[in-house]
């Protein structure tokens, strides 16, 4: 478990090609040293009063000989979550400079102050603001410095630094508190029209889509010309697999709009548009995860190798016997249904986990984007997630069947519990407030969800979250 931040201290970075440079900062961050017998003798014989010195602010100090070695401790730090707070940087370094060692610095941390460490006029502060922009986050330090400078400098920026981090902790919090007090209001607002008008509105249950979304067969889209012997192939597969045959010119549109569960491409020949055809379906959006298989009339190598560069899955001969061209593309489906079971009795999805591909990846970022912009909306649906991908609800459901096994309904709802438990263990919120921050409008309903996707209600949940950990053995 990593330890909060405020218990680590202050960490400063100290980036300089000169070693001397940094044992003149460590010197400087040292801590006083004690009063010897002769500091007492000399202020008993003059009288001087015995009054100690303020401590310095201790800090964990790193450093680094390079730019790009101080580039790497920032990375690390940001991955062991342990940040740095101030870096002191070099301007003139071989290599990397100070201004590129910044810029990158600043690419991985937006938030670490910095302090430019210069002996020259190297560059005027017009060129800097030019380079980095109107910022609040870097000084400039002239060489040789003094201590004091170094030691304020320090203090106020890692102060900055601290307080700007509580403020946006409170800011985020409060944000929270905003979206799920006016969700609580339109909540009690709805539910005392419900009660006037004598319906009371049920939280959404499993829709007519939902119930029905994994009872149809199979949809094989065959993409070729039926006169070539493309409709013989796949006739005795009628039996197992809803059959739709279209033209090359009409494939990719039929594709997008059925979302096929797997397409069998047969090309004209070597080199013809049926290979493209077959590379544009790979890398669309609504079409990549389907599987595909070509059919190839010469069976020649390079033609299979064609079709495999083109992103076909397997490759089969039109004059392929119906048992085995069955065990291919079950083989395929098969595969597929596996990776779909686990996802559906894991009951939590990860967006990259399930993406076999990077379209699919693509949309399931967007999915997911999209439906935590809205979280706290509780009347948000399948049909505004629709419009708001730009694509019909047939698609999505298609699209949410084929890559994860489950509805689109089933998903929002995952992300609304899931944010609920991170809320329920990281927040101060009480569970009504979460009930509402999270877009569910009834709180039986959420119970319910909750306790079957968890196994414990939101209360219990949070009890155990704030229990210790237990000590290791």
């Amino acid at each position: 478990m990593t330890a909060p931040i405020e218990s680590i201290g202050p960490r400063l970075l100290i980036i300089d090609d000169n070693q001397a440079i940094h044992e003149a900062f460590a010197g400087i961050f040292a801590p006083e040293a004690k009063a010897t017998a002769l500091d007492a003798t000399e202020a008993l014989l003059y009288d001087l009063k015995n009054t100690p010195a303020p401590a310095k602010p201790h800090y964990n100090i790193d450093y680094a000989l390079s730019g790009l070695e101080g580039v790497k401790k920032v990375r690390a730090a940001l991955a062991a979550k342990r940040p740095y707070q101030l870096a002191f940087v070099d301007v003139r370094m071989p290599g990397m400079d100070g201004i590129e060692t910044i810029q990158r610095i600043w690419e991985l941390d937006a938030q670490i102050q910095t302090v430019i460490c210069t002996a020259y006029s190297d560059y005027q502060w017009e060129e800097l603001a030019n380079r980095f922009g109107q910022t609040d986050r870097l000084l400039v330090l002239k060489k040789p410095f003094h201590d004091v400078e170094v030691l304020q400098m320090a203090s106020a920026l890692v102060e900055k630094w601290f307080l700007t981090r509580q403020a946006a902790l409170k800011n985020e919090q409060m944000e929270l508190l905003v979206a799920q007090r006016t969700q609580k209001l339109l909540a009690l607002q709805k539910t005392e029209a419900d009660r006037a008008a004598g319906a009371s509105r049920p939280e959404p249950a499993t829709s007519g889509e939902d119930a029905d979304w994994d009872r149809d067969l199979p949809l094989l889209l065959c993409i070729g010309d039926p006169e070539a012997g493309l409709a013989a192939l796949v006739q005795p597969l009628s039996d197992k697999f809803r059959i739709a045959i279209q033209p090359p010119s009409a494939g990719l549109q039929e594709a997008r709009e059925s979302v096929p569960d797997l397409i069998l491409l047969q090309p004209a020949g070597p080199g013809t548009r049926e290979y493209r055809l077959c590379g544009q379906l790979k890398h669309d959006e609504i079409t990549g995860h389907v599987p595909i298989i070509m059919a190839l009339a010469d069976g020649l190598e390079r033609s299979q190798l064609q079709a495999f560069e083109a992103g076909a899955d397997d490759c089969v001969s039109p004059s392929c016997r119906p048992p085995l061209l069955r065990a291919r593309i079950e083989n395929l489906l098969a595969s597929r249904r596996k990776l779909q079971d686990f996802f559906h009795q894991a009951r939590t999805f990860q967006p990259r986990e399930l993406a076999t591909n990077q379209a699919d990846s693509h949309f399931l970022q967007r999915v997911v984007d999209v439906v935590q912009a809205n979280l706290s909306d509780y009347e948000f649906d399948v049909e505004t997630l629709a419009l708001k991908l730009s694509v019909s609800r047939r698609q999505l459901f298609r699209k949410f069947k084929a890559i994860a096994y489950t509805t689109p309904n089933a998903f929002i709802r995952d992300i609304r519990l899931k944010r609920a438990a991170s809320l329920l263990r990281d927040s101060k919120l009480t569970v009504s407030e979460i009930i509402y921050a999270v877009g569910f409008s009834d709180p039986k309903y959420f119970r319910a969800v909750f306790k079957e996707q968890f196994g414990v209600l939101p209360g219990e949940f949070m009890k155990q979250a704030e229990l210790p950990p237990e000590p290791a053995p």
